[in-house]
């Protein structure tokens, strides 16, 4: 029975990767040909502005499908056990200001805010990786998120824990796909729409957490429509402030 079940699940992961292939690399690549095409075949036509435009979707679109590409290496990288965090203290706000930086272009048509405890301890994880953690919650929030709301950032610590929530205002996560959203090739689906994307950005930043130390999970915000995606990471002992009362 285990064997059926693995071989179903291998065969349902496969039709997934193709159908992810086909749609996420095809899509782009159709725009980036037409946008060619077309500087191509009307240079002497358009103007500079249209040609300004065309090039700004050959960007956009090439830098799509380099994140695609890159994700689908991460998941075989992840799969083969060859990802071995560098791990080393580091300051979560540099982070987390350096996955800003680097979404700036996604989340150009949200309002980000960002509340960083200023107790904040260090914390030891493999900055490349966790860089790439919070850039994939970032991407995934301005996705389902409608544009012109706000991303709100936010991190603390217990003293055990370092807590980071990137909470959205979107339609927020079924209950019943909240475990399902980090399966492979998952997206959530509204009506009979699927948001474009691999469905590969949240499995691969769990295993990156996880890698970690860390916990990743999913949930809905109480205060209002929207979801929540939660990153926990452990204290490690020489971040912790040293008890002047013993």
């Amino acid at each position: 029975m285990d064997k059926v079940k693995r071989t179903m699940e291998q065969d349902r992961l496969r039709s997934a990767l193709l159908t992810s292939i086909s749609h996420d690399l095809k899509t782009p690549l159709a725009s980036v040909l037409g946008a060619a095409s077309t500087m191509r075949d009307l240079a002497t036509r358009l103007s500079e502005r249209e040609k300004l435009d065309l090039l700004a979707t050959v960007i956009d679109e090439s830098e799509r499908l380099n994140r695609f590409i890159a994700n689908l290496l991460d998941m075989t990288k992840l799969e083969s056990g060859a990802i071995v965090p560098n791990a080393a203290l580091h300051d979560v706000g540099e982070i987390v200001g350096s996955a800003l930086r680097r979404a700036s272009k996604i989340l150009a048509g949200h309002h980000v805010s960002l509340e960083l405890a200023s107790d904040l301890p260090m914390v030891e994880v493999d900055a490349v990786l966790f860089e790439q953690v919070l850039f994939n919650l970032l991407d995934n929030a301005a996705k389902y998120a409608p544009p012109d709301t706000a991303i709100a950032i936010r991190a603390f610590s217990d003293g055990n824990w370092v807590e980071l929530d990137i909470r959205d205002e979107g339609d927020g996560i079924p209950a019943a796909e909240l475990e399902h959203v980090f399966d492979k090739f998952y997206r959530v689906q509204k009506g009979d729409q699927v948001r474009p994307g691999t469905g590969l950005g949240l499995a691969i930043s769990r295993g990156f957490i996880e890698a970690m130390h860390g916990r990743l999970f999913a949930g809905n915000r109480t205060d209002r429509r929207g979801a929540v995606l939660t990153i926990r990471l452990p204290v490690p002992a020489q971040a912790r402030p040293l008890d002047t009362a013993a």
